[in-house]
């Protein structure tokens, strides 16, 4: 029998759930700044910042933080979410 796994689905409510996420992304990856800032397209200080909370980013950063490791991003209905 061939068990069949969904994707791991999370539900954020807010900027600061998802930057922590990154960050944990990020560590569980063990990926370096620098990493990230080329696979997203920006400054290793700026991924930096803005996942460590030194500043806030723009919504397009943070579908290319996301797609850096390795995540999409969707809207869901909340009444269709887990």
């Amino acid at each position: 029998m061939t068990v069949i796994q969904r994707p791991k689905a999370y539900r954020i409510d807010s900027y600061e759930q998802f930057m922590a996420h990154l960050a944990q992304a990020r560590d569980d990856q063990e990926l370096t700044w620098a990493e990230i800032g080329q696979r997203a397209g920006c400054y290793l200080q700026q991924a930096h910042n803005w996942v460590n909370g030194g500043a806030e980013c723009r919504a397009r950063r943070l579908f290319d933080l996301a797609h850096a490791l390795g995540y999409d991003l969707a809207l869901i209905p909340r009444e269709d979410a887990p």
